[in-house]
């Protein structure tokens, strides 16, 4: 039998599309973004659960540390270093900023954080509005 729980958290941080983008999202705004793991293993542990919620809790305080309230920029971004000359903090990202880059930057350290021989990340959801966001199952 296949077990799945899930965990949410969220954060707030800003972000531009910048690289073969064009469109209003290349001005820097702001979301309250949301994220949602999905953990999945076949057996219950002797407190009869797949992983008790406190454990996610160090995923949780990953992004708080590297997301909440920082501005999320493509690498190519010139506005990043005037950012960090005025003090503000930047995650400086491969490819553009997108929901669906930062679900594999958080899936991979979930992953990282997370899995073991009994419990295994199998997706993970990060919405940017009530209406869009992005996917990725393992």
């Amino acid at each position: 039998m296949d077990y799945i729980i899930t965990k949410k958290f969220r954060f707030e941080a800003a972000h531009r599309l910048l690289r073969n983008y064009t469109g209003k999202c290349t001005n820097n705004h702001g979301h309250s973004f949301n994220v949602k793991i999905y953990l999945k293993g076949n057996s219950l542990d002797d407190k009869d659960m797949l992983i008790d919620f406190q454990e996610t809790r160090v995923l949780k305080d990953w992004v708080e540390d590297n997301f909440d309230h920082v501005n999320i920029l493509w690498k190519g971004d010139p506005l990043i270093q005037s950012l960090q000359e005025h003090g503000c903090k930047v995650l400086i990202t491969e490819k553009n900023p997108t929901s669906e880059h930062i679900a594999e930057i958080i899936l991979k350290k979930a992953q990282e954080l997370l899995d073991n021989s009994l419990v295994k990340v199998q997706g993970i959801e990060i919405n940017e509005t009530c209406t869009t966001g992005a996917r990725i199952n393992v």
